[in-house]
């Protein structure tokens, strides 16, 4: 079974979270909120994989060896682990630039699991079990993953 690492794979889940990110902005502003929010969510996804394969190196106890096959559900598990989703909200976000001074909404370990839920929909026997139609996604359910996205990298960067 391949192995993910940060020698190897660490630009490239950099990369991935950046075409992800601008893929839910073009998504967006064609009005696709529903596949924006998508989009959002795999950023995510790659968000915590790229944290997880670049934090850990020779001089913070070793490069780490991720199978794969990894899930959402197991690198939000790892984050929670060495509680890099925890960063305080009473401070300026660390996504918005020099220019944002406003605080995160959320803080993340209590919103992450939200967005895999939501992620978890595209299999389409997720989504009918949970009655999801994603035609009637609006732009505020996607302002409300945008958020939840925005808290989770805050929480990222404060901790690298």
């Amino acid at each position: 079974m391949a192995k993910l690492t940060g020698s190897h794979h660490g630009d490239a889940a950099n990369d991935l979270v950046g075409f992800y990110q601008a893929k839910a902005n073009e998504l967006e502003e064609l009005g696709q909120y529903y596949m924006a929010a998508v989009a959002l969510a795999f950023a995510l996804e790659t968000a915590i994989l790229a944290y997880l394969l670049n934090e850990f190196g020779e001089d913070n106890g070793g490069e780490l060896k991720i199978p794969a096959t990894v899930n959402m559900s197991e690198l939000i598990g790892a984050a929670n682990e060495i509680d890099v989703l925890s960063a305080p909200i009473d401070i300026p976000s660390f996504v918005g630039g020099d220019n944002d001074v406003d605080p995160p909404k959320h803080v993340a370990k209590d919103v992450v699991d939200k967005i895999r839920q939501f992620r978890n929909r595209i299999h389409p026997a997720r989504a009918l079990a949970d009655s999801f139609d994603p035609r009637a996604f609006a732009a505020a359910q996607l302002t409300e993953i945008r958020e939840m996205y925005e808290s989770v990298l805050h929480s990222l960067m404060y901790h690298l």
